[in-house]
Formats: structure tokens, sequence, C-alpha cells
């Protein structure tokens, strides 16, 4: 297969600048990939020039068809909170200017189905799914991207995950024993770059809703593992399922959020333990080592 063109939307970003990194290595650069190119409002920005020095071409302005007339595969890194007409507007200039393959923001819990919680911003990421795939008719190979929770914000977060670090108490919302999913930056980047060259190539290589394990661990197993590098002991306490749902429907959209992201935690929303697509992406660890809990939790004593 000759070499692809992408195009990605939100590249400055910390995620976004890894992806251009991703594709622009002497692994994947020439051989697999022709181009990289990216939108931004403002060429001028600090993160828009050290995308132009990686190599990556910036198109000015929104995104249109034009602008992604040429290029292969489209991705979008834009944050959560985007507006539904803006996502739907993008997914329709990506099938218009011919485009194989649409990676949607995603990158989180998998929130499909009939799930016993509720929040705006899923209902929106779900809509905007079955509007793509509506105005693509096929066309266009729509790959969503599960990753569980980015492994670098686990303590970072903090008491917005339920980890109060300097109190020593983890709380979880359900069951403190269910696998939660965690992925480095890099591995995910990783593996958005797999996903656009298989893809590309063949759009049956790889599933639509694709999840990935770096490495799984409880709030159980991480409070072990925290006290086991801080040398003291970290109390687990659960939340009731009647107590967290309470909380859920309580707050502002953005405490509604993780919240809602708790829930999923404790009730195996985020456990891509048995059903991942590690093998497909990278079959023995062949292209890279998924980093773990165990070695994030060396490197910083859970802090």
């Amino acid at each position: 297969m000759a070499p692809i063109t992408v195009a990605i939307l939100g590249a400055t970003g910390d995620l976004g600048l890894r992806v251009v990194r991703r594709f622009l290595s002497p692994e994947y650069s020439p051989s697999q990939i022709s181009k990289v190119k990216f939108f931004t409002r403002n060429p001028s920005s600090a993160g828009a020039q050290e995308l132009k020095t990686l190599g990556a071409e910036p198109i000015e302005g929104e995104v249109t068809v034009d602008g992604l007339k040429g290029v292969d595969v489209f991705i979008s890194l834009v944050g959560g909170a985007t507006d539904l007409d803006y996502m739907n507007k993008y997914a329709k200039a990506a099938v218009d200017a011919g485009v194989k393959v649409y990676i949607p923001s995603e990158f989180g819990i998998d929130h499909r189905g009939d799930n016993d919680f509720h929040h705006e911003l899923f209902d929106d990421k779900e809509a905007h799914y079955h509007y793509a795939s509506s105005v693509s008719g096929g066309k266009v190979k729509i790959v969503s991207l599960y990753v569980g929770l980015f492994l670098e914000d686990t303590f970072g977060l903090g008491e917005t995950l339920g980890l109060d670090i300097k109190n020593g108490v983890y709380t979880s919302f359900g069951p403190a024993e269910t696998p939660i999913s965690f992925n480095s930056r890099e591995d995910i980047s990783s593996s958005i770059v797999r996903i656009s060259v298989l893809a590309a190539a063949d759009p049956n290589s790889v599933p639509d809703f694709t999840r990935i394990n770096g490495s799984a661990v409880s709030y159980n197993q991480l409070a072990a593992l925290v006290g086991k590098a801080r040398g003291t002991e970290i109390n687990v306490v659960e939340v009731d399922d009647e107590e967290a749902k309470k909380l859920l429907s309580t707050g502002d959209p953005w405490t509604r959020f993780w919240r809602a992201l708790r829930y999923g935690y404790g009730h195996g929303l985020t456990d891509f333990t048995k059903d991942n697509s590690n093998e497909i992406l990278n079959p023995g660890q062949k292209y890279w080592k998924w980093k773990t809990m165990e070695e994030w939790v060396e490197e910083t004593k859970g802090v």
C-alpha cells in the first residue's frame, strides 16, 4: 500500500503532539506515512510551531471539505466538551472529501449500551457516532478507540477519582475489586497510529469499536501497590449503588461527569482485560511495550 496522508484536529494538545511525533517517527515516515497535516486557528502559536518543526503541515481555519481533500485518515483529538453540531459538521466534511478512515474523539470509557447512569457528554458522543455512520453510508471506516483512563492522570486527578492521597483513603463507586484499564499517552498514541495504518490498508482489520488494555488494576489493587511503594497502608472505601446514583444527579456538569466515570469504573465499563484489541494493534508487543500501573507507581510512589 502507498504511504497515507493523515489530518488531525486538536493536534496542539499534549496527546496530539505525541501522536504527530509517532506518525513522523522513522518507523512510519516516510515508508507508511507520506504527510501529517493539522488544523489550527492560529498557525503562529507555540504548539503549531512545534508541530511544523516536527514536519507536520498546518491547515489554517476550520475543518472543511477542501482541507480534507487527499486525506486518507482524519483524527479528532479535541476535548470531550465539544459541541455536537461542530463534531457532525467535520464528520460530514470528511465523508464529502472522500476520507477513508475517521477516528472520532473518544479515548475514555466505553459508554455504549444501556447503562444505568446518564451524562450529556456520553449522549453527544453516541449521537455523533450514529450521525457519522449514517452520512458515511459505509464509505468511511469509523473506529472509536476506548482507552479506559490515562495512566499519567491517575494520581494527578487525585480526589476527582476518589483518591485522597494525603489521608491515604481511596473511594470506589461500586465494587472495589473491579478491574480498571489504564493506558499511557505514549501507548494511546502508538495505538492511534497502528489503527490508522491498518484500517487504511484494510478496513476489516480493525474493529469499529476498539479497546486497549495497557494495564488493569482495581481500587483494591491500586491501594496495595501504592501502600507497598510508600510503606504505608491505603484504606479503600466503597460507595454503594444507591448513594452513588444520588451523587450522579447532583452538582455541575463536570462534577457529574467525573462521578459518572467513577461509577463506570466500579461497574466494569473500563474493564478491557478480556475484550480488547491489543494483539491486533501490537501482537506480542512487537511494536512497543505496554506501560503498566506497577511501573507508574514505582516512578511516582502514588503521588
